[in-house]
């Protein structure tokens, strides 16, 4: 009987509750915890991931400069990058302009419909 008492103390059943409830303040605490290393964890790899295309991106890039620079670096690349860039002719070269054909004048009607009627009953 004593045991089943003691089971019933007033005092110890607050004691287990009070237990309960800071074990379950604890357990809050460390999900709270853990959901937050979760969100670093998600928003590093999205990071991560802008960081590895744009280090893509500037690969990509380089080669193409490398390219640019190659051409550049020949004589031939030069003169076609200074023709481009500031329309340059060499000794002897002359322009060459295209013209255009004069656009056809558009053909408009002599007369009308009601001169041909005026015409043909001009006796009525």
């Amino acid at each position: 009987m004593t045991a089943l008492r003691q089971q019933r103390d007033p005092g110890r059943l607050l004691l287990r509750r009070l237990a309960l409830l800071a074990l379950l303040i604890a357990v809050a605490f460390a999900a709270s915890g853990v959901w937050g290393v979760y969100q670093k964890e998600r928003d590093s790899a999205v990071l991560r991931d802008q960081a590895e295309q744009e280090y893509e991106d500037l690969l990509s890039r380089e080669s193409r400069l490398k390219e640019e620079l190659a051409k550049l670096n020949s004589d031939r690349g030069m003169e076609a990058a200074l023709r481009g860039q500031y329309s340059l002719a060499e000794e002897g070269e002359g322009l060459i302009i295209i013209v255009e054909p004069p656009a056809p004048a558009p053909l408009h009607a002599t007369s009308t419909v009601m001169d041909w009627f005026k015409n043909t009953f001009s006796w009525w």
